[in-house]
C-alpha cells in the first residue's frame, strides 16, 4: 500500500504501479482530473470503454494498471493533491526529473512540466552536469533551458566530456551544433585575450608596462604602436589564451596555477616582484568581465542548438 495520503479508504480509484512488486495508490478522481486533462477525459468515458481500467477491483474500487513505477507515480501524484496535504517534492536526481517529465507529458500536466523545467536549470544540476541538462532539455523541446545549458557547458572542454545515456535522445546534428558553439566561443575568448597587449596604453600603470628593467617581449614600441609588455606577462597571456580556447569562460582567466606561474617569473625582477600578484589579480578580474561580454555577443539560436 502507498504511503499517506495515497492510502485513503474512501478513494474512488486505485493506480497500480508497474513494479515487480506493485504498489497501489488509492486516490480520488477529482484531484487527478483537475491536474490532468488526460485523466479528466478518461474518467468521463463509460468504464467498459475506458482504455485504462482493468476488470480488477479492490474493495469495490476499480484498479488502473499504470506503466510508471512507484517512485514516479508517487512524485507525480504529489502534484495532484493540495499543498495543504503535501509539500512540493524535491527531485534529487536528473533521472527522477526525466521520469517525472515523461509522465507529465503523457498525462498532459503542464504545471508539472513547468516545475521540471525550473528544477532542471538549478545550479546543483547545471553547474555540475551541463551536458546532461542540455540533452534532457533537447529531449523535451525546452529550448530556453537548452541554451542556458549550452552556455554552462563552456566551462569544460567538450572533447573530454563523459558519455551520458541521455545523449541517445538528441540528434547528431544537435550535438554537432553544440560543438560548433564551443569552437566559436573558444576562438572569440582566445582572440580577446591575445589582443590584450595591443590595447595597452603608454601611460598605463600596470607593472608589466611601467617596468623597464626586466626582459620584455622583444617587440619594438615604434613598430607596434603600443608599449612593450614584460615577458612574464606576455607568457601569461599566451597560456591564458590557450586555456580559454578549451574552456571559454571568464573565470578561466583567473586560473590559480597560471597566475602563480606568472607571478613566480615576475619575482625575479625587483620592480615587478612586489606588484605582480596584486596587479595581475586586478587585471584578471577585469579581463574575465570583458571575456564574458564577448561571449554574450556570440549569437546562437536555441533552435539551432537543439
Amino acid at each position: 500500500m502507498a504511503p499517506e495520503p495515497f492510502d485513503h479508504p474512501d478513494a474512488d480509484v486505485i493506480l497500480r504501479s508497474s513494479d515487480k512488486e506493485p504498489m497501489d495508490f488509492r486516490v480520488f478522481k477529482l484531484f487527478l482530473s483537475l491536474a490532468s486533462p488526460f485523466f479528466a477525459m478518461i474518467f468521463t468515458l463509460p468504464q467498459p470503454n475506458s482504455p485504462v481500467y482493468t476488470e480488477e477491483y479492490e474493495d469495490g474500487v476499480p484498479v488502473v494498471q499504470m506503466s510508471e513505477d512507484k517512485r514516479t507515480l508517487h512524485l507525480l501524484l504529489r502534484f495532484c493533491y493540495p499543498i495543504a496535504l503535501l509539500d512540493v517534492p524535491r527531485l534529487p536526481t536528473l533521472q527522477e526529473l526525466q521520469s517525472l517529465s515523461q509522465a507529465a507529458f503523457k498525462f498532459e500536466m503542464d504545471g508539472v512540466k513547468r516545475f521540471a523545467r525550473k528544477v532542471l536549470v538549478e545550479p546543483r544540476f547545471l553547474e555540475s552536469q551541463p551536458l546532461r541538462v542540455f540533452a534532457i532539455a533537447c529531449r523535451f523541446g525546452w529550448m530556453s533551458e537548452a541554451k542556458t545549458a549550452a552556455r554552462y557547458s563552456l566551462r569544460q572542454p567538450l572533447s573530454s566530456s563523459a558519455y551520458y545515456e541521455e545523449l541517445v535522445h538528441i540528434t547528431a546534428a544537435a550535438y554537432h551544433r553544440l560543438q560548433q558553439y564551443h569552437r566559436i566561443c573558444g576562438e572569440v575568448a582566445s582572440s580577446r585575450v591575445r589582443m590584450q597587449p595591443a590595447l595597452a596604453e603608454f601611460d598605463d600603470e600596470w607593472v608589466w608596462i611601467a617596468c623597464l628593467r626586466c626582459p620584455g617581449s622583444g617587440r619594438s614600441r615604434r613598430d607596434t604602436g603600443y608599449p612593450d609588455s614584460r615577458r612574464w606577462f606576455v607568457e601569461w597571456i599566451r597560456d591564458v589564451a590557450t586555456e580559454v580556447q578549451q574552456r571559454p569562460w571568464g573565470v578561466t582567466v583567473k586560473k590559480f596555477d597560471l597566475r602563480e606561474k606568472a607571478v613566480s617569473s615576475a619575482q625575479r625582477c625587483p620592480v615587478c616582484g612586489p606588484r605582480a600578484a596584486g596587479d595581475l589579480e586586478t587585471f584578471s578580474e577585469m579581463l574575465a568581465v570583458e571575456i564574458e561580454k564577448e561571449l554574450a555577443s556570440v549569437r546562437h539560436s536555441p533552435h539551432n542548438l537543439a
